[in-house]
C-alpha cells in the first residue's frame, strides 16, 4: 500500500461539520483498498490535513470527493518519523 497525504481548504467549517464528514466506519474504510488513516483540522484557518493507505491515488481521490473537502494538493509519503522510529514506504 501507498501512503499519501492531502492539504484541504475547507473556510468556515464547523466542528460539528468536520464531525459529520467522518461519522461513521464507511467514511474510514471506504473500500477494502482504501483506509484514511488521520485527519487533522486547523477549523479557524479552514485547514485540514488527511492521511491515507490506498492502493492507488485515485481511491484517495475517490474518498476526497466523498466528503466533498476541496484539496489544496496531494501528496505521497516516502518517509514517517513518528516518536523517533522510521517507516519507508
Amino acid at each position: 500500500m501507498v501512503r499519501f497525504m492531502a492539504i484541504h481548504n475547507v473556510p468556515g467549517i464547523t466542528e460539528e461539520q468536520f464531525k459529520q464528514k467522518l461519522d461513521g466506519v464507511s467514511k474510514w474504510r471506504p473500500d477494502r483498498r482504501t483506509t484514511i488513516l488521520k485527519v487533522y483540522a486547523d477549523l479557524d484557518r479552514g485547514k485540514i490535513i488527511s492521511e491515507c493507505e490506498a492502493a492507488e491515488q485515485q481511491h484517495f481521490e475517490d474518498w476526497i470527493g466523498m466528503v466533498g473537502w476541496n484539496v489544496e494538493s496531494i501528496h505521497s509519503v516516502d518517509v514517517v518519523c513518528q516518536v523517533g522510529n522510521f517507516w519507508t514506504f
